[in-house]
C-alpha cells in the first residue's frame, strides 16, 4: 500500500476553507485543488464540464473502466451556534471542524491525495479511471448529469461506479457486536413540493376564521401525522439478514427470519428516526413564508415539503399521498422538481466485490451490507452507464457525527479521514 503521511490533512484543511456554497466560488476552490494537487492535473486528462471536473487517468491496456466520483459544492453554513466558525477548518487533536468535512470534500480531497500518492509511487492503473466532480449536487446534481451525458456520448461505459453515501458505522442493531459498513447499493427518489394557500390581505387586527397561515399549518399537521405505506426493499431485507447472522439474543432470531416475520421487523424499525426512513416515503416541511408584515395578513402563505421517495414508489405516487393527508382542495400542491428511486445495484459480482474486499482490508472486524441510501447523490446519474453504482464514503462516522451532516459542527476525526485516503488508493490499486 502507498504511503499516506498526516500532512495530507493540511490539503483537507485547505480546501475546507474555501467556500464551495455559490457557483461563484467554485473557480477558486478548483484553483486550489490545482494549487495541492499539481501531480493529478498534470497526469491526468482534466476538462471541465461546466463547473464540473472530469478527469481520466489512462490505463495500461483497454477494458472496462472504474467511476469515482465526489462533489465540491457544500450546503450553505450560517456561522452562528458553530463551535468553531464552519470555514476556518479548525483542527484539534481529534478532529477537523468545517462546512464540507464529511458532505463532501473529505471524499473528495480523500480521492484526490489517493491519486496524488499512487503517481508519486508510480503506479499507473491497469484500466482507465474516471474522476468526476461534480458542482451542484446539493441543489440539482446537473453537473454530473452533464458530465455523464458526455461519457456516455464517448462510449465510456465504466464496469462500476462509485460515490458518496453510506460509512462504517456502530453496530445499528441490538445484539451486533461489531462495527458495519453500510454500502448503497440505491437510493430514495426525491420532490420538492411547494404548498401555497392564498387570500384576500388585510389587517392583521380583524382575521377571517382561519387564515392563510393557519390553513397552511394544518395542513402541515395533517401531513406530520400521515402514515405513509410501508415495504422493506430487497436490500434492506438483505442488509437485517446479514446483522441477524450477527446478532444475538431474540432480535437476532427474528432478522434470521425476517423474511417471514417482515411485519414484526417493521414495527421494530419503526421506533428510531433512521431505520424508520428505511421503511417507507418521508415528507416534511423544511421552508415557511407568510406575509409580508407583522400586522399584515398573509395574502399568500407558503410552505416547501421535501419528500424522500421509498424504493417502489413515484413522484406522482408521492403527491397523490400529500394530497390525500392534508384533505384540503384549499391548499395547492405543485411539484418543484424531483425524480423517482434510483434502479438497484447487485450486492455482488465487479464493484461490489472490490469495494467489500477493500473495506476488509482497512477493517477486518466490520461487517459489510447492502443498504438503500435515504438521502440522493449525484450517482443517481451514473446509471445511464453502469448498472453497478455503489454509494460509501471510507470514513468511521458516530451518530453524532451524521447528525452534523448538513448542519452546525460538521467535522472528521483525522484518524479516520487518513485510513479513508489509504482505502481510496488501496481500492484503486488492486481494482483498477
Amino acid at each position: 500500500m502507498v504511503r499516506i503521511d498526516e500532512s495530507a490533512i493540511d490539503d483537507l484543511i485547505a480546501l475546507v476553507r474555501v467556500p464551495t456554497e455559490l457557483p461563484e466560488q467554485l473557480p477558486a476552490f478548483q484553483a486550489a485543488l490545482r494549487e495541492c494537487f499539481p501531480r493529478l492535473f498534470d497526469a491526468l486528462e482534466v476538462e471541465s464540464v461546466g463547473a464540473t471536473l472530469l478527469a481520466r487517468w489512462p490505463g495500461r491496456e483497454s477494458g472496462a473502466s472504474a467511476l469515482l466520483m465526489a462533489h465540491q459544492d457544500v450546503v450553505p453554513a450560517p456561522p452562528a451556534g458553530w463551535t468553531h466558525p464552519p470555514y476556518d477548518a479548525h483542527r484539534d487533536a481529534t478532529h477537523v471542524w468545517g462546512r464540507g468535512t464529511l458532505d463532501d470534500k473529505g471524499s473528495l480531497v480523500g480521492l484526490c491525495v489517493a491519486v496524488e500518492a499512487l503517481l508519486e509511487a508510480g503506479f499507473r492503473p491497469a484500466r482507465d479511471v474516471w474522476l468526476l466532480f461534480g458542482h451542484d449536487e446539493e441543489t440539482m446534481g446537473t453537473g454530473a448529469a452533464s458530465a455523464i451525458a458526455e461519457l456516455d456520448a464517448r462510449g465510456v461505459r465504466p464496469a462500476w461506479a462509485l460515490d458518496e453515501g453510506g460509512a462504517i458505522i456502530e453496530p445499528p442493531i441490538a445484539g451486533v457486536a461489531r462495527d458495519v459498513a453500510v454500502v448503497g447499493v440505491a437510493e430514495k427518489g426525491f420532490a420538492n413540493i411547494r404548498m401555497r394557500v392564498a387570500q384576500v390581505g388585510g389587517h392583521a387586527s380583524t382575521p377571517p376564521r382561519l387564515p392563510a397561515t393557519s390553513r397552511l399549518a394544518r395542513a402541515i399537521r395533517r401531513l406530520d401525522r400521515a402514515s405513509f405505506p410501508r415495504s422493506l426493499p430487497e436490500p434492506a431485507l438483505r442488509m437485517l439478514e446479514l446483522l441477524g447472522a450477527e446478532a444475538r439474543g431474540p432480535q437476532g432470531a427474528v432478522l434470521r427470519s425476517v423474511r417471514r416475520s417482515r411485519p414484526l421487523v417493521e414495527r421494530i424499525l419503526a421506533r428510531g428516526d433512521e431505520t424508520r426512513a428505511m421503511l417507507s416515503t418521508t415528507a416534511v416541511v423544511t421552508q415557511l413564508s407568510g406575509a409580508a408584515a407583522p400586522n399584515a395578513l398573509a395574502e399568500e402563505a407558503l410552505a416547501v415539503v421535501n419528500a424522500r421517495i421509498a424504493v417502489g414508489s413515484s413522484v406522482d405516487d408521492t403527491l397523490a399521498l400529500v394530497r390525500r393527508a392534508i384533505a384540503d382542495p384549499l391548499v395547492e400542491l405543485e411539484v418543484l422538481h424531483g425524480h423517482g428511486p434510483s434502479p438497484e445495484s447487485p450486492a455482488s459480482g465487479a464493484g461490489w466485490a472490490d469495494i467489500e474486499a477493500a473495506i476488509g482490508r482497512l477493517r477486518p472486524d466490520v461487517l459489510t451490507v447492502p443498504y438503500v441510501m435515504l438521502g440522493g447523490t449525484d450517482g443517481r446519474h451514473a446509471h445511464r452507464i453502469t448498472d453497478r453504482v455503489y454509494r460509501f464514503a471510507p470514513f468511521s462516522m458516530t451518530r453524532e457525527e451524521r447528525l452534523t451532516l448538513h448542519a452546525r459542527d460538521e467535522r472528521i476525526r483525522i484518524d479516520t479521514w487518513l485510513d479513508g485516503c489509504r482505502w481510496y488508493a488501496d481500492l484503486i490499486e488492486s481494482s483498477c
